[in-house]
């Protein structure tokens, strides 16, 4: 559930309405019947199924640990493992961002030299970076003042995590990169919710008592499990794999130190935006709430999840819209992109809204009062919604520097809002900083978006556009 942003390009959409007419006959039926098998049997299509049975996954552990653990117990793990993801990304340095593009392009020139240098180089300074991290994580855990011992055993226990969190997410990088989808995105994704759900569910049956430590020690087993596994299956295929690559050249080393850093920010926000706001609620509030602060926000992203695969179905047609100069068409796309995940934000306000309190207390009674907080970080990702796919927009109009300066802006404001509203409402103020964020960060995308390419895609322009393209003469 945590890393909404992890998950495999979905298929490309069809519109139901522009259905040709050879369809109608027998070899229309058979040809069709054929691409939709295609569709449905294609990698990307597998490995979001599989992304959302790993979240079905994901929410059962979350109802399993919320009833086991206390609501500060709670709150103590989802803290330590949310620092043990943010310093993985900030040690991974911003070289997943970059690991696609120059694979591609040494691939293609037939440089496996310099291919090998980067992928060893890369590594090396991760592995330098993570063992760094490690070292600072541990050093807080033991020797900064006023912790209480629970807390000390699980940041621990989460600083032992970060360089498989560090290595998932350059390996996952570099495994897309070569085309091996299942290698990058099933670890993390899918294969991890269902080892951590087995791994609590074997000791709870054997009677061991839960702890927010002994949860985060099962968690960082199974991370590292995972980061060996996927590792020793890349390195059969990669190049470079016995670290033996020559050095490469300088002028390459000065492109990855500069370009690969920046990418840490845009990372955080935009893969593990959950993460981070947990991290700040931690500074502001006691870890009982900073778990209904956390549970809220999982399960808005859950929900979310419809928002983000309505918005990747539409990338590819996008793109050849945006290819072929044909501005009426994106509209066209775009309209496909609000029906299904409208219909399902609404939906689940509506459960909410009524029936908040009863789903809520299956986490646990503590839980049952923070009906409130979740229709508002509900309300942020109806906000996703009305936006439409401007996020996706900005990087097929080549506006990829734009949306990750936007990032950080975004991130920033997070950060503010959760400052000046936390103290004064607590929880409902830690919700509110999230819609904030959002709603800055998506309207700022919609400005720029129209700027650089003259495209809007939110509701607003869209339902008047509508009818003035019907009152337009023919």
């Amino acid at each position: 559930m945590r890393r909404e942003e992890r998950i495999a390009p979905m298929p490309r959409s069809v519109d139901p309405t522009s259905v040709s007419e050879d369809v109608m006959t027998g070899d229309g039926w058979t040809s069709s019947l054929q691409r939709s098998l295609g569709r449905l049997v294609s990698t990307s299509s597998l490995l979001s199924l599989a992304r959302i049975a790993g979240a079905a996954a994901g929410l059962a552990t979350q109802i399993l640990l919320a009833r086991t653990l206390t609501a500060s117990g709670l709150g103590i793990f989802y803290s330590v493992t949310s620092l043990a993801a943010v310093m993985g990304v900030i040690a991974a340095l911003g070289y997943p961002g970059i690991a696609s593009r120059f694979v591609s392009r040494f691939r293609e020139k037939g440089r496996e030299d310099l291919l090998a240098a980067f992928i060893v180089h890369a590594r090396k300074t991760v592995t330098r970076y993570a063992a760094a991290a490690t070292i600072g994580v541990l050093a807080f855990a033991v020797f900064w003042p006023g912790l209480a011992l629970e807390i000390r055993l699980a940041t621990a226990a989460a600083a032992l995590a970060i360089p498989a969190n560090a290595a998932l997410r350059l390996n996952g990088a570099l495994a897309a990169s070569f085309r091996q989808f299942a290698l990058a995105y099933l670890p993390d994704t899918c294969i991890r919710p269902f080892v951590l759900l087995a791994g609590l569910m074997l000791l709870i049956a054997a009677g061991v008592a839960m702890t927010a430590a002994l949860a985060t020690c099962v968690l960082t087993v199974t991370f590292t499990g995972l980061a060996v596994v996927q590792y020793r299956q890349l390195t059969r295929t990669a190049p470079g794999a016995d670290g033996s690559a020559a050095s490469p050249p300088s002028r390459y080393l000065r492109v990855w130190r500069r370009e690969a850093p920046p990418l840490v920010l845009v990372a955080l926000f935009t893969f593990f935006f959950a993460d981070v706001d947990i991290l700040l609620v931690t500074l502001l509030l006691p870890s009982a709430e900073t778990a209904i602060v956390g549970l809220c926000l999982k399960l808005a992203l859950l929900v979310g999840f419809a928002v983000q695969v309505a918005h990747q179905v539409v990338v590819p047609d996008l793109a050849d819209a945006h290819a072929r100069k044909e501005h009426a068409a994106i509209h066209g796309v775009v309209l496909k992109a609000f029906g299904f995940p409208l219909a399902v934000m609404l939906g689940a306000i509506v459960v909410v809204a009524l029936w908040g309190e009863t789903i809520l207390s299956l986490f646990g009674p503590e839980f049952s009062g923070a009906k409130l907080p979740l229709l508002i970080l509900l309300g942020s990702q109806l906000a996703r919604v009305l936006f439409g796919p401007s996020v996706a927009l900005l990087s097929v109009v080549g506006a990829q520097r734009e949306n990750a300066m936007l990032a950080v802006g975004a991130l920033v404001v997070l950060a503010l809002a959760n400052v000046a509203l936390v103290p004064a409402a607590g929880v409902i103020g830690a919700a509110l900083a999230v819609v904030l964020a959002m709603i800055v960060w998506l309207g700022a995308c919609a400005v720029v978006l129209a700027r650089v390419s003259g495209l809007r895609t939110d509701v607003l322009h869209l339902a008047f556009r509508a009818p003035m393209e019907s009152a337009r003469p023919r």
